[in-house]
């Protein structure tokens, strides 16, 4: 599928030129902005998050877009306390395309903007259990196919509810056993779901996101920041899930 590059060109050479103080001996930036944007191409929705702040502050006169198209845009909403989101149902994104986040304020302190690419589509599969995806014990491996070389990817279970331990890994040809169970390392039945996730850079998923929005667990470490600009820091990437398989966990006898 070619490309479809949907952000303007000349608008990814701008980034903010802003002031720095200094804490405790070391720059500190004016301005953090972190964020994700999330494709589910298997129910086919999506959503950007934003979390922006100036010296720990929210700036109330801030506007945030998707650039969509070279005429379209999607505004993000603001939600509270320097988060911004896009409403439910108004962002439409497609495999392997990019697009563009662009954040200013009213008064032309601040601009900033972002490419973000979302990839193709991709599909896991389970390789070593019966059609019918019954799971006795042990290590479940699976299969799949990198859509480009220029993401990184990771492996998440989601399970049929919380009594399970969240399971997510860089190691992505394998599940280990312990997806499938509570803390005390016993069973949890019912249907697991196997996806991989594809991220253009390191993206952020803590604030006030809605629990459904990120529906799935992810690593808690190696996600380091990847915004590092005059007066500007934070962590936002592209996220794209992949069309799962499923577990079926049997009690034990």
């Amino acid at each position: 599928m070619k490309r479809f590059c949907v952000y303007i060109l000349a608008l990814l050479g701008l980034i903010l030129a802003g002031c720095s103080g200094t804490t405790d001996g070391g720059v500190d930036k004016e301005y953090t902005v972190d964020g994700i944007l999330f494709h589910d191409p298997g129910d086919n929705t999506s959503f950007c998050y934003a979390l922006i702040y100036q010296n720990g502050e929210e700036i109330q006169t801030l506007l945030a877009y998707v650039i969509t198209g070279e005429e379209d845009s999607v505004q993000l909403i603001p939600i509270g306390n320097g988060a911004y989101q896009t409403s439910a149902g108004s962002l439409t994104l497609m495999p392997d395309s990019s697009y563009l986040f662009r954040s200013d304020d009213a008064f032309g302190d601040f601009y900033f903007s972002h490419s973000l690419t979302i990839a193709d589509t991709f599909r896991v599969e389970i390789t070593n259990l019966d059609p019918d995806r019954t799971y006795v014990s042990g290590t479940v491996t699976i299969d799949w196919s990198a859509p480009s070389q220029d993401f990184g990817y990771f492996v998440t279970v989601v399970p049929p509810s919380s009594e399970a331990v969240p399971y997510s890994s860089f190691e992505t040809d394998y599940v280990e056993a312990a997806a499938f169970q509570n803390s005390s390392g016993d069973k949890v039945p019912g249907k697991y779901k196997i996806y991989v996730v594809a991220f253009d850079s390191t993206f952020y998923s803590n604030g006030n996101l809605e629990p459904n929005l990120i529906f799935f667990p992810y690593p808690s470490t190696g996600f380091p920041d990847n915004i590092d600009r005059v007066g500007v820091s934070g962590r936002f990437g592209a996220a794209t899930m992949s069309f799962h398989d499923s577990v079926i966990v049997v009690a034990n006898p």
